[in-house]
């Protein structure tokens, strides 16, 4: 008889990866939300007491911030959080505005009937949530709302060079946002993406990438503006 095949001894590891990864998106949550300052230093015990973990995972998920951008220097003697200066953030805009207008072009041009559904879907909870005012609901709906573009577009890369460009502009996006008038900023942003939405649906892909340009190139010269009156009489990255 054959010896019963028993499951390798991988739990461990499993498990040493799980940890890994709850490090990463903690640690990365706490810069994106600006918990952890740009240019503070970061000590990977205090980091490992701060999370309830070994200095292991938080070195890994480190390494993993500097490979995204959000870590500036890592070494033995610990990692400083990425400053990011108004021209970096200008030119993530730039480069998004040609990345998210292929996803769109793409999108539209391999879209099911479920995916059109879907984003109609979408489009309705941006309306709801820019009626309601509610600009941390709107927020998410709004990456979920990229996020399926680029699933539809069905390209990989694109998808991996978008993910690292948004982590330059993700402490930033929704600064225009809070600046003023938001309600009414809200229903004209839902407004927008509603036309790209359906324009998408529509399997319109000229239409749908033109209108992904015009979105993102109005919030890089709306965002850059705005920082450049907060930021630049104090110092140039923030």
């Amino acid at each position: 008889m054959r010896a019963e095949l028993k499951p390798p001894p991988l739990v461990p590891a499993a498990r040493a990866i799980d940890r890994t990864d709850r490090a990463y998106q903690q640690i990365r949550e706490a810069i994106l939300t600006m918990a952890l300052q740009p240019g503070q230093q970061l000590q990977e015990n205090g980091l490992a007491e701060w999370l309830g973990t070994s200095r292991t995972p938080v070195r890994e998920a480190l390494r993993r911030l500097q490979a995204e951008g959000l870590i500036d220097r890592f070494s033995a003697r610990g990692a400083v959080v990425a400053q990011v200066s108004i021209d970096d953030v200008e030119n993530a805009y730039l480069v998004l505005e040609v990345l998210e207008a292929l996803a769109s072009r793409l999108a539209a041009e391999r879209i099911s009937d479920d995916g059109a559904a879907r984003l109609r879907h979408l489009i309705g909870r941006m309306r709801d949530a820019a009626a309601a005012g509610a600009l941390d609901t709107w927020t998410k709906v709004d990456g979920e709302f990229h996020d399926a573009i680029r699933e539809y577009g069905a390209n990989p890369k694109l998808s991996q060079v978008a993910t690292i460009t948004y982590s330059t502009i993700e402490r930033v996006r929704s600064t225009y946002l809070r600046d003023g008038s938001e309600s009414d900023r809200l229903a004209r942003a839902a407004a927008d993406h509603a036309e790209l939405g359906e324009a998408i649906a529509a399997r319109d892909s000229a239409r749908a990438e033109a209108l992904t340009r015009q979105l993102f190139a109005k919030a890089r010269v709306d965002n850059v503006r705005l920082l450049r009156h907060w930021v630049e009489p104090l110092r140039r990255s923030f």
